[in-house]
């Protein structure tokens, strides 16, 4: 099972920013909550790091549904997206698969709710440009 989809664009960190809250909208999901790593880990532990924001993201009717599926299923939210800046000046963009952040919910209306939130995440993954004209979204195994 994968647990997050992940591109790399071609895009600075903040216009992937701006890329991401745009396509997220455009799924019917918005940003929640933002936590910027880089200035908590300045803060907290007095360390250098890359540009890494959290964005935590929503779809209001896909987290009412599996609400009403199941009550304690907001302990699972937000859907974090992340973008992050390597080293090399790469921007990548990687997104939590509800279907595997839901799998603890033993259901099959909550699988159900899962898929479809699985499929626009992964819709907004792939609606990023991506750095190379051959780049693909790619998952990776748990």
């Amino acid at each position: 099972m994968t647990y997050h989809f992940s591109k790399v664009v071609d895009a600075s960190f903040e216009e992937a920013i701006a890329q991401v809250t745009e396509t997220l909208k455009q799924e019917g999901m918005g940003i929640l909550t933002e936590i910027d790593v880089q200035a908590a880990f300045k803060k907290k532990l007095d360390v250098d790091f890359r540009q890494y924001k959290i964005l935590g993201a929503c779809h209001p009717q896909i987290a009412y549904q599996m609400l009403q599926t199941d009550d304690k299923a907001g302990v699972l939210y937000p859907c974090n997206v992340v973008v992050q800046e390597h080293t090399d000046g790469r921007v990548e963009v990687s997104a939590v698969d509800p279907l595997a952040m839901f799998a603890p919910v033993e259901s099959p209306k909550a699988r159900e709710i899962a898929i479809a939130a699985s499929q626009t995440v992964q819709r907004v993954i792939d609606r990023l440009s991506p750095a190379q004209p051959n780049a693909t979204s790619y998952e990776y195994a748990i």
